[in-house]
């Protein structure tokens, strides 16, 4: 099932955290993806600074925990699908400079409008906007 490739795939997106394989980064995106974000830099960002940005940010947290909830998939075709659900996010990211930590624990709406790959049928990302915000 299409909407069940697309759930494991973003699961895959975030397992990244966990198991540090942070190359793996320039291969969920589609080498024409942009993206918005709550945090640093605001304005629109191409795949270059998508992956080093995303590089940065899972390579300096540690203890990093995640979970998906209100999960919606809409395939738009069997190529082309939106995933759009809430962010659960928690760690400690670390300043290798100062050897101090502070911890992180957000909560973030995120849309993800996705493709899927010709040649290797596996998702890629073409847009991510990601808004965070603070209800309990």
């Amino acid at each position: 099932m299409l909407e069940e490739s697309v759930k494991e795939f973003l699961h895959q997106i975030f397992s990244i955290g966990k198991s540090k394989d942070l190359n793996s980064l320039r291969s969920i995106h589609d080498k024409m993806a942009t993206k918005f974000n709550h945090t640093y830099p605001y304005h629109r960002m191409e795949y270059e600074e998508i992956c080093l940005y995303e590089e940065m940010f899972f390579a300096n947290v540690s203890d990093y925990e995640y979970n998906i909830r209100d999960l919606r998939i809409d395939m738009i075709d069997t190529d082309h699908a939106v995933a759009t659900f809430i962010l659960e996010q928690k760690g400690i990211i670390v300043d290798d400079y100062s050897f101090t930590g502070r911890v992180m624990q957000d909560r973030t709406r995120c849309t993800l409008v996705l493709r899927r790959d010709k040649e290797s049928g596996r998702w890629i990302i073409l847009h991510e906007h990601m808004s965070r915000y603070d209800v309990k």
